[in-house]
């Protein structure tokens, strides 16, 4: 596992990830993209099922040279980013 914050662009259908270029190449994800989400840590002891807020996507990814990453990207600045980059 290695730790980055290197830009990628994404685009999405049904605002879910189906294509992005990270690195200069073209990248498709192979399986279904996972949600990342964090729940408020702090919330009235009534609250049974806190609700979870979207962050970024855990992508399983192949590119166009047959290479297959998971990648963790976030959102920052309204750009994305790659958190974390498993190869």
């Amino acid at each position: 596992m290695s730790i980055t914050l290197e830009a990628v662009s994404i685009w999405e259908q049904g605002g879910v990830p189906v294509r992005l270029v990270y690195r200069g190449e073209r990248w498709r994800p192979v399986d279904t993209p996972i949600p990342l989400t964090l729940e408020p840590e702090t919330l009235p002891a009534a609250v049974t099922h806190p609700p979870a807020q979207q962050f970024g996507w855990r992508i399983r990814a192949c590119s166009e040279s047959d290479e297959l990453v998971t990648l963790d990207i976030v959102r920052v600045d309204g750009g994305w980013v790659v958190d974390h980059l498993w190869s």
